[in-house]
């Protein structure tokens, strides 16, 4: 989930990740002096006043470091926290000044993950993984309450080869049912649908042609890499029905279940662009130049907001990189924070650390309240 993909798992394969990757190389390839707008954008505190952040701290009581998978509120999350000898991971919730209350503890040579964090029908869920003694994975799925002041509840023993995407939609609460996608066995590409009711039991499991990754519900978005003139498909899980994208020429695109993003490759000022575009093909507009970063793999958050980051590696390198906003309804860009390091989404919360090493902090802004 961070910025700079250091996540530790295993490679995928994601229309939006081949996106980024072309981003990458054309965008580095291109002037790091030409400017996205000639005017400055505003801050979040002056388009939107009301705007709900919190903050937390990236060191914990004895010296931990402390990652926020989940925001609860802006002041509670849930995440991981590492021990100051690295001997030791565990899953906490931090709530405000009060000591972090442990959810689960791992030792770090099973080396333990814990992902997909999701939030519905007054429920918490996540997976987690981790290693037994002879290197073999297992992961399972937990429940906490929404106010995380009770004991986790582990609902599935063995979850399967999770497909994990780094995006806010690995898991999904629906239907009083937990859901995930694991990568079928045929030798012919499969995906397996997978769901357990939220109080846990047997998991049941639909088998679908092809290989898919869940965008936001009840969307799957065709994981093979898009490429340039060609189409992006979705599936609809529950009525069984198919939509397309169909790409320009130019086009290199990556979608969700409303919105595509496409990465223009050449445009008629011969540099580069990136647009935004609904899936049916409709309300196509220029979102940014060739200045920007794209620091998540869902597109159109709340089908809202675009997160673009700058790309100067001498800042990031030194104080972290222009953290902005693309506001779809306004077609403006606003500015977030200055000086943004690594670069989270889930549940409604943008959050991004500043500070490197011992000085770490996080800052979470609450979506929802951008009116």
């Amino acid at each position: 989930m961070v910025a700079d993909g250091s996540t530790g798992r295993r490679p995928v394969r994601w229309t939006g990740l081949f996106a980024a990757l072309v981003a990458v190389v054309w965008l580095l390839s291109l002037s790091p002096d030409r400017p996205l707008d000639a005017a400055a954008p505003a801050g979040v505190g002056s388009v939107w006043p009301q705007a709900v952040r919190g903050s937390v701290s990236g060191s914990l009581a004895g010296g931990e470091t402390y990652t926020p998978g989940f925001f609860l509120a802006a002041d509670t999350s849930i995440g991981q926290a590492v021990s100051a000898d690295g001997l030791v991971i565990r899953l906490v919730v931090v709530r405000g000044a009060e000591p972090a209350r442990e959810l689960r503890r791992l030792p770090a040579d099973s080396a333990p993950q814990f992902f997909g964090f999701v939030a519905g029908q007054g429920w918490v869920a996540w997976a987690e993984s981790a290693e037994d003694a002879e290197g073999r994975r297992t992961t399972s799925m937990w429940v906490i309450g929404t106010d995380a002041a009770g004991a986790p509840r582990r609902i599935v023993a063995d979850a399967g080869d999770v497909r994990q995407t780094d995006s806010a939609y690995e898991l999904a609460i629906a239907d009083g049912r937990l859901h995930w996608t694991v990568p079928g066995p045929d030798p012919d590409p499969s995906t397996e649908l997978r769901s357990v009711v939220l109080d846990g039991g047997d998991p049941r499991t639909t088998t679908v042609p092809g290989m898919w990754s869940p965008v936001a519900w009840p969307w799957l978005v065709d994981s093979i890499d898009a490429v340039a003139g060609g189409r992006v498909r979705l599936l609809d899980r529950v009525r069984h029905e198919t939509r397309e994208f169909v790409a320009g020429m130019a086009d290199f695109p990556s979608c969700g279940a409303t919105w595509c993003r496409s990465i223009i490759l050449d445009d008629d000022n011969g540099g580069g662009r990136v647009d935004l575009v609904r899936v049916d093909g409709t309300q196509r507009r220029r979102m940014a130049g060739p200045d920007v970063g794209l620091p998540l793999t869902d597109v159109a958050v709340l089908d809202r907001f675009e997160v673009l980051t700058g790309l100067d590696p001498a800042s990031a390198t030194f104080q972290g990189r222009p953290l902005s906003l693309y506001d779809i309804a306004r077609g403006t860009t606003v500015t977030v924070a200055a000086d943004a390091v690594s670069v989270l989404c889930r549940g409604g919360f943008l959050w991004w650390s500043s500070g490197f090493e011992d000085r770490v902090s996080w800052t979470a802004l609450d979506l929802r309240t951008l009116a």
